[in-house]
């Protein structure tokens, strides 16, 4: 399969990092595209007693910090294609779940491929990836790369040569 474009999901983690750094690597074998993506996520939360909305101001304030921290992410992933020699968009919707954003961007784009990283199975779900990764995974037309941190992952069940 050639790779015409890649995309890049990241949320600005160490593992966002290093699936970049991944997809540039699978870019630049291929058209060297890249095109990053950090869905801006505001967070609400309702004061005790849950009655009151937040005020205008402290909308628009969590709205500005949302798309602040997005960019930055997307940021880095530029420098890293800069770096590898690829070039690179970079788009940062405003939504409430990535998972949907990080799929219809890829279509936009008309990416082969969607690399990813994913913190993997938490301590109460040992069988599934993170949510989104989940969600991308499960959705995307589009095949998906999802890279784990080598520290998080379990140790297999059965190793050749080796009787448990």
């Amino acid at each position: 399969m050639f790779l015409e474009r890649v995309r890049i999901a990241t949320d600005g983690s160490d593992l966002a990092v290093r699936a970049a750094q991944m997809g540039a690597l699978l870019a630049r074998s291929g058209a060297g595209r890249m095109v990053a993506v950090s869905v801006a996520q505001p967070r609400f939360h309702l004061p005790d007693g849950g009655m009151a909305a937040p005020d205008s101001q402290a909308t628009q304030a969590e709205f500005a910090r949302a798309r602040h921290a997005a960019r930055a992410h997307v940021d880095t992933v530029l420098a890293i294609a800069r770096q590898g020699g690829v070039s690179c968009d970079a788009e940062t919707p405003l939504a409430s779940a990535p998972g949907p954003d990080i799929i219809r961007v890829a279509e936009e784009h008309d990416c082969d491929l969607i690399v990813m990283g994913t913190h993997g199975p938490n301590d109460a779900n040992h069988l599934f990836v993170g949510s989104v990764a989940q969600y991308v995974l499960a959705n995307s037309p589009i095949p998906v790369l999802l890279l784990r941190d080598p520290r998080e992952a379990s140790q297999p069940d059965f190793i050749e040569g080796v009787a448990s």
